[in-house]
C-alpha cells in the first residue's frame, strides 16, 4: 500500500472514530429530562375496558405536565404477550411500564399473593384503603425487591363466575364444573374448594376455550365478562365476588429512576386520579354492563356470599403455605387497621 492510500485510510479511520463518537454524543443526550422521551405501557384489559379509557387520559395528563418529555405509548389488550411475558418485559427493562395483577407479580415475590385471598375484604371501600393507605409501604417494598416500582393502583374488580350449564345460587352448584382459571393458586383453591374441576388457560384463549366447551365456564369481574364478550358463549352470570382483583400500575425500576423527580411527581399524581378513575368507571358501570349482557340473554344471579366463604378453608390453608407465615400475618393486621370500627 503506497504512502498516500495509508494516510487516507488513517484519515478515513479518525473520520469513522469522530462519527461514530458524534453519535455516542447524541444518543446520551435523548435520555429523559433531554427531551422527548416515549415510554411504553402495557396491559391486558381491552380498549373499552375503564383501565384503558382512564390511561389514555392520564397519558395526556402526564405529556402536558412533563412537556412531552415524558409521553406514554399505550399497548393494550396484551398487544405485546401475554401477562407473565410483559411482567417480565417490564422486571427487564425491555418495556418500561405496565398494569399488571398481582397475581403476576407474586411471581417474584410471593408476598403479592395475600391480595388474592377469597372474600377477605368486606367491599370495595375496604380494599381501597388496605391497598393505598395501610398496606401501601409495605407492597412497595416487596414491589422494588422485585425490580418494579409499585405507582398506583387501578382496578378490575370483585370477580363472579360464569359458566354454560346452569345458574349458581349455592355452592352445591358449583360443584363438577369444569372452570377455567388463571395460574394462580388462590382463585384455583378457592374454586376447588367449593368442588369445581379446573383447567389453567391463559387468558387470551379463554373465549376460545369457553366456546368449544373446553371448560363450562370461567371467573373475571363483571366488566370483564362484557368487555372480552364472554357472555356471548356463556348462559349464567354469578355475582359471587370471592376474589377483589386489583390492578397495580408498576414501572422498571431503573427505568423510573432515570425520571427527575418532577417528572415522577407528575407520573405518580396522574397515576393515581387515573387510577381512581378507573375504579369509579368499574362501580359505576357495573350494572350497566350486566344490563347489556342480560339483554343478549345471560342471566345473572345474586348468591349469598357468607355460604361460599365458610368454604374457604382449605384454599386459606393452601395460600398461606403458598405466601409464607411472614406475609400472612403481616397482611391480615393491614386488612384489620383498614376496616371502620
Amino acid at each position: 500500500m503506497s504512502p498516500i492510500s495509508k494516510s487516507r485510510v488513517r484519515s478515513m479511520g479518525s473520520s469513522v472514530k469522530s462519527s461514530l463518537l458524534l453519535a455516542g454524543l447524541l444518543v446520551a443526550s435523548m435520555g429523559v429530562g433531554a427531551g422527548a422521551k416515549e415510554y411504553r405501557l402495557t396491559h391486558f384489559a381491552d380498549t373499552q375496558h375503564p383501565n384503558h379509557t382512564a390511561a389514555v387520559e392520564m397519558a395526556k395528563r402526564i405529556a402536558e405536565r412533563t412537556h412531552d418529555e415524558v409521553q406514554l405509548k399505550l399497548h393494550p389488550n396484551n398487544e405485546l404477550g401475554a401477562p407473565p411475558e410483559t411482567t417480565e418485559q417490564v422486571r427487564l427493562g425491555v418495556i418500561e411500564f405496565g398494569i399488571l395483577s398481582p397475581s403476576q407479580l407474586d411471581k417474584y415475590d410471593r408476598a403479592f399473593g395475600v391480595v388474592f385471598i377469597p372474600y377477605q375484604f368486606d367491599d370495595f371501600d375496604h380494599a381501597y384503603r388496605t391497598l393505598d393507605k395501610t398496606a401501601s409501604d409495605w407492597l412497595k417494598e416487596h414491589a422494588r425487591k422485585a425490580g418494579f416500582e409499585h405507582i398506583a393502583n387501578f382496578e378490575w374488580g370483585f370477580r363472579a363466575l360464569t359458566n354454560s350449564r346452569r345458574p349458581i345460587n349455592s355452592p352445591e352448584d358449583v360443584k363438577g364444573l369444569k372452570l377455567r382459571v388463571p395460574p394462580e393458586i388462590q382463585i384455583k383453591a378457592s374454586m376447588e374448594a367449593l368442588g369445581a374441576v379446573t383447567a389453567t388457560i391463559a387468558f387470551p384463549e379463554v373465549y376460545t376455550a369457553l366456546a368449544t366447551g373446553t371448560v363450562d365456564g370461567q371467573d373475571n369481574p363483571a366488566p370483564t365478562v362484557y368487555s372480552q364478550k364472554f357472555y356471548e358463549v356463556q348462559k349464567h352470570l354469578a355475582l359471587t365476588k370471592h376474589v377483589y382483583t386489583p390492578m397495580m400500575l408498576v414501572a422498571n425500576g431503573r427505568a423510573w429512576q432515570r425520571l427527575t423527580p418532577e417528572q415522577r411527581a407528575a407520573v405518580t399524581e396522574e397515576a393515581i386520579k387515573a387510577g381512581n378513575e378507573a375504579r369509579r368507571q368499574v362501580q359505576e358501570k357495573e350494572a350497566w354492563f350486566i344490563e347489556q349482557m342480560e339483554k343478549a340473554g345471560l342471566q345473572t344471579t345474586r348468591p349469598e356470599v357468607a355460604r361460599f366463604r365458610v368454604l374457604m378453608d382449605p384454599a386459606y390453608k393452601a395460600i398461606k403455605a403458598y405466601v409464607g407465615e411472614a406475609a400472612w400475618e403481616e397482611w391480615a393486621r393491614h386488612i384489620e387497621a383498614a376496616r371502620i370500627k
